[in-house]
């Protein structure tokens, strides 16, 4: 018989059904499956002689009882509950109709109880489940703070990454800038001589157009004085005639 219709008579009928179907302990109990996680070399206990199926559990404790019941096939899982990795199982023994309630943690047992009565047993398993829940919480916390603390340093570390980049812009830009104010220095200057240039070609010019035309008014008189010299001698032959 499979352990998930043990569950469910187990469920529905409380354990009286599911017994009769087991029947005598000559008939072993379906295997259990690793509820914790773990191998069985973590489950069992080490250097211990292998039990039967009948041996009462070895003076170690309670949960090494319940790691030689589940090496064994004594037991049958009902519940388990985890809680990140935290954890908590009530489990069958059908041979005393009793329960072993445990918490774990990564695989291991830390805590198992033995109880003979369901009820009790069902509350134990309330009560472990909720301690799951609150040793969880903080575990879940840690990972929750863990992951904001990556993603910050990652938006620190892209933050860092455009800080390096516009303090390079702005070095760039002063660079830019720096050499600007040079070139429109250098073409202030250079402007500033272009006028004083320009204004002495100017008075140059206009000192030389000066002199040209005083060239040319003494050009025209010369001109003229010629003129009135060859009239003036063509008349004086003209009476001697």
């Amino acid at each position: 018989m499979k352990i998930s219709d043990c569950r469910g008579r187990l469920w529905l009928g409380v354990g009286v059904a599911c017994l009769a179907a087991w029947g005598t302990s000559a008939m072993a109990a379906d295997p259990v499956r690793d509820v914790t996680g773990a191998t069985p070399a973590q489950l069992a206990a080490p250097a211990v002689p292998a039990q039967s199926a009948n041996a009462p559990a070895a003076a170690s404790g309670t949960i090494q009882e319940l790691r030689d019941r589940i090496q064994n096939k004594e037991v049958t899982e009902l519940r388990t509950t985890y809680n990140g990795r935290y954890g908590a199982s009530l489990l069958f023994y059908p041979q005393t109709l009793g329960y072993y309630v445990a918490l774990f943690h990564e695989g291991q047992f830390w805590r198992v109880v033995k109880v003979s009565n369901e009820k009790k047993a069902e509350a134990l398993y309330a009560d472990f489940v909720h301690q799951t829940q609150v040793l969880a919480d903080v575990e879940i916390n840690r990972i929750k703070l863990e992951a904001q603390k990556a993603m910050i340093e990652r938006q620190l570390a892209e933050s860092e990454t455009r800080l390096n980049a516009v303090q390079n812009d702005l070095t760039i830009q002063r660079q830019q800038e720096q050499a600007l104010a040079q070139n429109q220095q250098a073409v202030r200057e250079q402007a500033a001589a272009l006028e004083t240039e320009r204004s002495a070609a100017r008075i140059r010019l206009s000192d030389v157009q000066g002199q040209i035309r005083s060239l040319e008014a003494q050009q025209n008189t010369v001109d003229s004085d010629l003129v009135r010299s060859v009239k003036g001698s063509s008349k004086k032959t003209t009476r001697r005639r």
